[in-house]
Order: C-alpha cells, then structure tokens, then sequence
C-alpha cells in the first residue's frame, strides 16, 4: 500500500470519528438510510479536492455528496439505481428562487387549510393496483393514506416541477417520520403539524443555501441521474466530464440488511408509498438495491455485482483519482478481506493512512437505525474508511 499524505487525512479522521447527528443545509429534508456523515464527506472533499474539481458519488443515496459538494464549490456528479435516491438527491441540490420561496409561503396557506381526512376520492387507484397503498389500509392507516391522497392532490396543481418536488418532499419527510419504523403511529392532527413545521423548516434552509452559494458556486449544480455504478463507463455523462479528482462514496454494505426501498409500518409490513409520494417508480426487491441477497453463501452475487461497479468506477478514474469509501461489515472477520480483494480485481491498489495499527480509520455509527435482526450481530454498525488509488 501507497501511504497517503498526514495532512490530507488529519481533518478526515476527526470527522470520520465524529459523533454529532446529522445537521446543516438540506441534509435534515429526508432520513435516507446507512446516510454519509456531512462533516465525513466536506472533510474527504476539501482534503482531496481543489474548487472546481469534480467529485463523483456512484451510490448518492440521500445526496449527501451532492450537497457538499455544491457548498464546497466543486462539480459534482452522483449516480444512483434507486428513484427514490435520485428524487431526495435532486430536491435538495435544487435552489428555489426568491419569487418561488414566496409563492410557496402564500400558497401553503391554502394548502395547509385542505389538509383533511376524507373518503378518497380514487385519484390514485394506479398506484394502489401497483401495490403502492399496501399496508397502508389498516383501520389506523387508512386516514394517513387520506391524507397523502388529498396532499398530492393540491400539489399536482402546482405550475412548477421544482415547487412541486420541495414539496413532495415535505411530505415525504412527514410520512416517513409519522409512520416508518414506529409501532404506533403519529396521529393525524401530529402529522398535520409535522407537515406544517418541516414546509416552513425546510423553506429556511433552503434560503440558507442560497445565501451561502456565492459567485461561480452558484453555476455548479450538480448532475444527478439514473445509472447503475457498473455502466458508468458506457455514460456519456460521466465520460464527457473527464476523470473526477475524487471518488466518495458508501456502496451497499455486505451481510447487512438496510431497506432503502420500503417504510416499515407497525413493525416489519412494509411498505412502497415514499416512491407513490414521490412521484417515482419502485424498482425492484431488496437485493436489485442491496447488490445481491444477504444470505447467500460466500455473498457470491454481492461481489460480482461489487467488482463490477468498481471495475467501470476504476475505468473512469484517472491517475490522480483517490477513492474514498465508508463500509460496514456483518462479518469483517472475512468480509474485509474478501471486500479488498475484489478492489484488487477491479483494478484499485489501496492506500495506506498510516494512522492506526491496521492503518484503516474506524468508527461506531451513532443514532444508527438498521432495519435488521442486529440484537445478535452489531458489527454492521462499525463502519471502515477506505482510500483506493487506480492500479
């Protein structure tokens, strides 16, 4: 192994051990699962990249690389399989402008106002045939599905895709903090609130970024787009734009079971409705998100799939490309290695820190909520930073 620079990792290994929740610009719009610590990423962008360098995330989940990289100044371009992802990723890259933050204040007055349970009106009876309201039809759902319905409703009339989007958002933050995951819900007239409290949250910061984007920072929005990480090499987008300075990225993490495509209600019933909220389509099952099933042996399929997103991440690299990553393991014992052997085979040597005994940076995932059977197996809450050159 290569060694590094001390200086260009010094700032990356305090933030990578830091423990404060997730915070600052549009970070907060969406709780996009096994999410990049901000203070992580800016210090991995600002240790490794000049202003205007481009900065390239293959797996931008909740768009966390994205938004760094705009406020650092720098071009970016983040790929993602999953519509949910790329929806989160754009809606917070995407500044509003003074007469559209205003319009959307006076208009959700109104909106606000028509915020209430009624039969529904079967508007959306496609993505109910879909499969998209299931397990939202119990006797305490059914009203928050209502709910949703006559939201999306007013938001439909909304004349901009922009505005409409920030809102979706709104929304979708909502809903998954008054259903996901809890084993009893947010009542209506709580939801109602939460809707109200995040639209005029969320209206704040984005202003906050927009003061904070100045002169050419303001021309770098960042290019997000639907890709698997194994084609990137066939993307005339990601071709065109030359070899990135740095690559920042979490791929799906191996053994550990995370649902970045489902809202768990009441338990593990799961559910599709952010991609009905968000106006997307659902994929696929939980593997096509995950690169393969969790529980086959030797996770074969999971590193075929690996070595092919970094063999294509290694043929768009340059020389001069550092690749940064941060991964848990369910069983590091042989997953780490096997994880490093595969980096070898797709053509990336590590490289060394220097800073610990097996000079890899690791760290306990505070606040870390796993949809998983983890009571037993809490490794895939430790999380490793691993810097790759090309070979």
């Amino acid at each position: 192994m290569t060694d590094l620079h001390q200086e260009a990792v010094a700032a990356v290994v305090a933030a990578a051990l830091d423990r404060s929740t997730v915070s600052g610009a549009t970070h907060k719009f969406y709780r996009y699962p096994a999410r990049f610590s901000p203070k992580f990423v800016r210090a991995v962008i600002e240790a490794f990249t000049a202003p205007g360098d481009l900065v390239l995330d293959p797996f931008i989940g909740g768009g966390t690389t994205a938004v760094e990289a705009l406020r650092a100044g720098r071009r970016c371009i983040g790929t993602d399989i999953n519509e949910l992802a790329l929806f989160v990723s754009k809606v917070k890259t995407t500044t509003l402008t003074a007469t559209e933050m205003s319009f959307l204040l006076s208009w959700f007055d109104q909106f606000e106002r028509s915020l209430k349970v009624s039969k529904s009106a079967g508007k959306h009876s496609a993505w109910r045939a879909k499969g998209y309201f299931r397990h939202l039809e119990s006797q305490e759902i059914w009203r928050h599905r209502n709910l949703i319905e006559g939201a999306l409703a007013q938001i439909d009339q909304l004349h901009s895709e922009r505005m409409a989007d920030f809102v979706r958002c709104v929304l979708l933050r909502s809903m998954q903090l008054s259903l996901d995951g809890r084993r009893t819900v947010m009542t209506v007239h709580e939801v109602r609130s939460k809707i109200s409290s995040h639209f005029h949250e969320m209206i704040q910061d984005i202003i906050a970024l927009n003061d904070e984007l100045e002169g050419p920072a303001r021309m770098l929005t960042p290019t997000v787009i639907k890709c698997n990480a194994a084609e990137l090499h066939k993307s005339r987008n990601i071709v065109d734009a030359g070899p990135p300075k740095l690559v920042v990225t979490s791929p799906p993490y191996p053994g550990v079971h995370v649902l970045y495509h489902r809202w768990q209600v009441k338990g593990r019933r799961e559910t599709a409705a952010p991609y009905w909220i968000a106006n997307k389509l659902d994929g696929d099952g939980e593997r096509y998100y995950t690169l393969g099933n969790r529980h086959e042996a030797e996770l074969k399929t999971y590193f075929e799939n690996l070595k092919g997103a970094f063999s294509s991440i290694a043929q768009v690299s340059g020389q001069d490309t550092i690749v940064v990553q941060m991964v848990a393991f369910s069983e590091p014992e042989w997953q780490l290695r096997k994880y490093l052997e595969v980096m070898e085979e797709a053509g990336l040597t590590e490289v060394s820190t220097s800073l610990s005994e097996d000079q890899r940076i690791w760290r306990n995932v505070p606040h870390r909520k796993w949809h998983a059977e983890m009571q037993t197996r809490r490794e895939g809450s430790r999380e490793v930073v691993l810097f790759h050159r090309k070979a």
